[in-house]
């Protein structure tokens, strides 16, 4: 399928790394760019370049979660590229009018014979989209050998370094344990270019009060504990509303500054713990703010609606979240964070940190964003490291398998029962951070994507079935049957010229009766 020139512009380290996988020699090309950077723009003007050269026929993107599969292709469409982000395993090829698809991780992992065949069967140009989730499991990283061994390039996506664990990801390159990017974009760079926003990190002490094995615990976040007792103390922060309140409310006051001074659909996010903590959090919001915090608290169809709708909708001010919005998921209003979780990993963090600093046309000057966060040390050694702007190889500090507190991931048969907190404001960790200037900019062209304007047609199809069925008597099955037979494909897989002409023959069979003979439209 042809597509249209290229028109969109390109930040200038995007163009950079363009040149440099362009002429790359190997198959295989792993790109890191702090979050927020640009990552999609970049990965979509090669795929444009590779199919435009004809030197692949097809792109497929793999990303991790079900919410960003729609937003590839939406990014996709807009430059001119239309990506399937719905297509299933039993399909195995998108329609002939689409450029590719867009699937997930798991995906992959559940039928990668599937994919190898399509990859064998026409040239297919490999996104895979923050890699590092390759690595959660043995069997992923299997998968995708098998899947896509026979691709005719595969560009990898970061928003961060990763490490090597017991699971070696693969077609990465590794030097000493530590995968070797063919091309790394570092927060510091984006901050000097304007890419990115300055990010500060207000930090709350608090006096905390907590129940564990029958003894009663005190401590301030100052205090030298045990690993474990350090765990107590966070978890009883962040489940306290004692606590939590006074850290909503200060958040709450610089998003209302924010609103009425210099941004005013500027929005916040609180990342929870689990869906039951992000449901306390959300009503701990109401309580504060008098308007109800929109809730995302698992990656299905509703959850991704409640993004979507907070993304675009100026008048909402708060979204509670849990793991959902911490990687890759573009809101750019989002200028004020609690950080409520007690995952902490580096690469986490970061990923949280990426939301708030998107830089937007039109807005003044530094357009600094906010996100709040406990005096754990873990965390504001985090801070500190990105409020130096240190471009460097990550390295956690805490084991590579992310710690949650709370559930069944750190599970304890301890006797545990937090009591008490109470936060008071410590620091502002990069208060002093120079002001920025200059913005990266690029031009979108306006258009409908085509997944947006199958699933129109494909809404009324399904419509106008039901009432053909209604009025004629005849089966839906037997009214598929003859719409395949004379328009050569499933819905499904369906070009859009397909379904217009399904669409034709249904409104020809409802207003003058079915026709079974094959008179074609």
């Amino acid at each position: 399928m042809i597509v249209s020139p290229w028109t969109a512009k390109l930040r200038e380290w995007q163009a950079r790394a363009v040149s440099r996988v362009l002429t790359h020699a190997h198959p295989d090309f792993l790109a890191t760019a702090t979050p927020a950077s640009g990552k999609t723009r970049f990965a979509l003007r090669i795929a444009h370049q590779y199919l435009a050269d004809r030197v692949a026929s097809r792109v497929l993107v793999i990303c991790p979660t079900n919410h960003l599969r729609r937003q590839w292709s939406t990014a996709a469409g807009l430059v001119g590229i239309h990506l399937d982000p719905a297509l299933t395993n039993e399909q195995s090829v998108e329609a002939r009018d689409y450029h590719g698809a867009v699937v997930t991780y798991q995906q992959v992992c559940l039928a990668p014979g599937v994919f190898r065949l399509a990859c064998r069967s026409r040239p297919t140009l490999l996104i895979f989209d923050e890699l590092h989730h390759a690595g959660e499991g043995k069997d992923w990283g299997i998968a995708l050998r098998e899947a896509f061994e026979e691709a005719v390039f595969r560009l990898a996506l970061s928003g961060t370094p990763f490490r090597s664990d017991n699971n070696p990801i693969p077609y990465v390159r590794y030097e000493q344990g530590e995968s070797q990017a063919d091309f790394t974009y570092g927060y510091a760079e984006a901050i000097r270019e304007s890419v990115c926003r300055p990010i500060l990190f207000p930090s709350y002490e608090g006096d905390l009060t907590w129940l564990s094995e029958g003894r009663e615990h005190q401590a301030t976040f100052e205090d030298g504990l045990t690993f474990e007792l350090q765990r107590e103390r966070l978890k009883t922060a962040l489940l306290q509303n004692s606590w939590l309140g006074p850290v909503i409310t200060d958040a709450h006051a610089e998003l209302r500054r924010l609103r009425k001074q210099e941004q005013p659909d500027a929005g916040g996010l609180i990342v929870a713990m689990n869906q039951d903590h992000a449901r306390q959090v959300a009503e701990l919001v109401g309580r504060i703010t008098g308007s109800r915090a929109h809730v995302a608290i698992s990656d299905d169809m509703s959850a991704s609606k409640t993004i979507s709708t907070f993304a675009h909708h100026k008048t909402q001010q708060w979204l509670v979240a849990v793991n959902m919005v911490s990687e890759g998921v573009d809101i750019p209003r989002l200028r004020v964070g609690v950080y409520a979780t007690n995952v902490l990993t580096e690469m986490y963090f970061r990923q949280v940190v990426g939301r708030f600093v998107r830089m937007q046309e039109g807005l003044p000057k530094p357009q600094r964003a906010w996100l709040y966060l406990p005096k754990d040390a873990t965390l504001v050694h985090y801070a500190k490291q990105i409020k130096a702007e240190r471009d460097h190889v990550l390295e956690e500090i805490m084991p590579s398998v992310q710690r949650t507190l709370f559930g069944t991931a750190a599970t304890s048969l301890k006797e545990y029962i937090p009591l008490h907190g109470v936060a008071r404001m410590d620091a502002l960790i990069g208060g002093d951070e120079a002001d920025s200037a200059g913005e990266g900019k690029g031009v979108a062209e306006p258009a409908v994507p085509l997944h947006d304007r199958k699933n129109e047609l494909r809404d009324e199809h399904r419509a106008l079935v039901g009432a053909v069925a209604r009025k004629t008597g005849i089966d839906h099955r037997q009214l598929n049957a003859e719409l395949i037979k004379r328009t050569g494909g499933r819905v499904d897989q369906a070009t859009v010229a397909q379904l217009e002409r399904r669409i034709a023959l249904l409104e020809k069979w409802r207003e003058s009766g079915f026709d079974s003979g094959r008179s074609r439209i």
